[in-house]
């Protein structure tokens, strides 16, 4: 699947988003459906708020597997790299700090899909 890459400015960040045609939209993911609650917080991750947008970016993290996504079923996801490895896909040298470094688990501190607490993705126990 061919993949095209929009920068979108919000709060003064970069975020790229995969605009791409994909099994998972926010009509049936998001609005009122499995993962409703993944859009309350105040500042959503990028993929997450393309989704919102209409275009896909759960893909960006999720990889579709086996069923689709759908308003009355949950689709099947996997995905391609672990931990560290997955942010560092998206987040390399031109966003990393000191920390990235030396840091093994991102998602101990930030929240993949959005925080209500910093644009950072900072969990709410942070």
């Amino acid at each position: 699947m061919k993949k095209s890459i929009m920068r979108i400015f919000r709060g003064g960040i970069v975020l790229p988003l995969l605009l791409t045609a994909g099994p998972a939209l926010a009509a049936s993911c998001l609005n009122g459906g499995c993962h409703q609650s993944l859009v309350t917080p105040r500042h959503l991750h990028g993929p997450v708020a393309a989704e919102m947008a209409g275009a896909t970016g759960c893909i960006a993290c999720h990889t579709p597997k086996g069923k689709v996504c759908s308003k009355n079923q949950a689709g099947e996801f996997t995905f391609d790299k672990k931990g560290k490895e997955m942010c560092l896909l998206c987040h390399g040298a031109e966003m990393a700090t000191e920390h990235t470094t030396t840091q093994k688990n991102c998602l101990r501190c930030h929240n993949p899909h959005g925080s209500s607490k910093s644009s950072y993705m900072l969990r709410e126990d942070q």
